[in-house]
């Protein structure tokens, strides 16, 4: 996973350097961000956004379950001489008040969690925002496509999901009704042991969006295409909003 983060040919875990760059460069403008604000990124991994952040002079502290992650993350922080701090642990225990300028949580991490999930962590981020402080995040629209598919692949060594030989069998199940998906990873070693991952999906429509956010005491304020501020259409297959902290 590590690996796959830091790999600037592929989106496949974070984006490339050019989109976090131009990401960046979003926030800071939408934000409002002035130097020396405290900055939370939850689920910050090793720490791509962290890093341009705390360039730029703003206060940063990372939140990540990945110890592999951190342990990149401060010595990258260290290297470049950046006062970022990272914890190691799960974001949705957030336990912080009146701390934050703003919070991240980037690349549509918010619908792979459920329900209750969302709610209380809204209600956490809420509390651990300054008055008037922002919450920046992506998801899916409802206007996506995730038709349901089924495939399969084989490595030979090193592969995203395992070292060494092992084989991957992949389903896609969609529910239409609910605007919700799942990609179910059955991964299969060499000694025929198997394990099955499920990543789980949420659509947002804006209302639904709104919705959420009302209930935990946010407003939102921005909505866009994507965290570069594409203009939104109905027709865009993700969202990107601003929400601030009534």
């Amino acid at each position: 996973m590590l690996a796959a983060h830091l790999d600037p040919s592929t989106d496949a875990a974070s984006r490339r350097p050019e989109t976090i760059a131009r990401e960046v460069d979003w926030l800071v403008r939408t934000l409002e961000l002035r130097p020396g604000a405290p900055v939370l990124d939850l689920g910050c991994g090793p720490g791509l956004y962290c890093a341009a952040l705390a360039a730029r002079g703003f206060v940063l502290t990372g939140i990540d379950i990945s110890g592999s992650s951190l342990a990149y993350a401060r010595q990258a922080a260290a290297e470049a001489g950046l006062g970022v701090t990272y914890v190691h642990g799960d974001y949705r225990e957030l336990d912080e008040h009146d701390t934050y300028d703003a919070a991240l949580l980037v690349y549509h991490d918010f619908g792979v969690l459920s329900d209750p999930d969302r709610a209380a962590l809204l209600l956490r981020i809420n509390e651990a925002l300054r008055a008037g402080g922002r919450f920046a995040f992506d998801v899916v629209s409802a206007a996506a496509d995730r038709p349901e598919r089924s495939e399969w692949s084989a490595s030979i060594g090193d592969g995203f999901w395992r070292s060494g030989p092992h084989l991957v069998l992949e389903r896609q199940v969609d529910y239409p009704e609910l605007a919700l998906s799942c990609r179910e990873h059955a991964v299969v070693e060499e000694t025929g042991t198997a394990t099955v991952y499920r990543i789980w999906e949420q659509r947002f429509s804006r209302e639904r969006l709104e919705r959420e956010l009302a209930a935990a005491g946010f407003v939102l304020e921005h909505l866009t295409a994507d965290l570069t501020g594409t203009p939104w259409t109905s027709a865009a297959e993700t969202l990107a909003v601003v929400a601030r902290r009534r």
